[in-house]
């Protein structure tokens, strides 16, 4: 796996470019911070050079390990008091 920082903008942006040893291409990623009454949202986008080259990343299951690493993060970052909510729970 290699990539470079293509825009840092503390603390709300990152851009950068990933690779695959595995998978063609190269995708751009965008991860976004937004804090909103105290409470950050972190959208990160990612786009392939192709659909072919996204729907095999896909077909990999990759989404399901990304899921898995958001969730650990939230559970990191959760204050000790603040249950975790999972994906998809409404409060």
């Amino acid at each position: 796996m290699r990539g470079v920082y293509q825009e840092v903008v503390p603390p709300e942006r990152l851009v950068s470019t990933e690779s695959f040893d595995d998978y063609p291409g190269e995708s751009l990623n965008t991860l976004v911070l937004l804090e909103k009454d105290g409470k950050t949202t972190f959208t990160i986008t990612v786009r392939y050079q192709s659909q072919e080259i996204r729907d095999a990343v896909i077909k990999s299951g990759m989404e399901h390990g990304a899921a898995e690493c958001y969730d650990k993060l939230a559970e990191l970052l959760a204050p000790p008091e603040a249950p975790v909510m999972e994906r998809g729970a409404e409060a």
